[in-house]
């Protein structure tokens, strides 16, 4: 034998009363305070220094143009012939003077007496 539990579904019934809603006008009062801000008048002294005018002489400006004729210089072109300079080995011959003692051989004339012998 085998036992078997199975849910078994209830069901239950029951009475419920819903109210029926009348919609009706009603006044609200609500209390509401503001703060205002009145000006008050108030009187006050106060020195002012008033500034003296002092007339002056006026300088006026005026903007003058003027045209100045500045003359020019004028460049003109001119053919120069520039000679070439070509370097060259030059001799140069320089005198030098120079003393030499030669030997020069001298005769010397020498008057000699000579007997003069007589053959006898």
């Amino acid at each position: 034998e085998q036992l078997v539990d199975n849910h078994v579904p209830h069901t239950k019934e029951e009475i419920v009363h819903v109210p029926k809603i009348i919609p009706q006008e009603r006044i609200i009062q609500q209390h509401v305070e503001q703060v205002v801000e009145v000006p008050v008048p108030m009187v006050q002294e106060e020195i002012v220094h008033v500034p003296k005018i002092i007339p002056q002489e006026r300088i006026h400006q005026q903007q003058v143009e003027q045209v100045v004729e500045v003359p020019v210089p004028m460049t003109q072109e001119e053919i120069v012939h520039v000679p070439k300079i070509i370097q060259q080995v030059r001799n140069r011959h320089v005198e030098i003077e120079q003393h030499v003692d030669v030997h020069v051989p001298h005769t010397r004339e020498e008057i000699v007496h000579v007997p003069n012998t007589i053959p006898q």
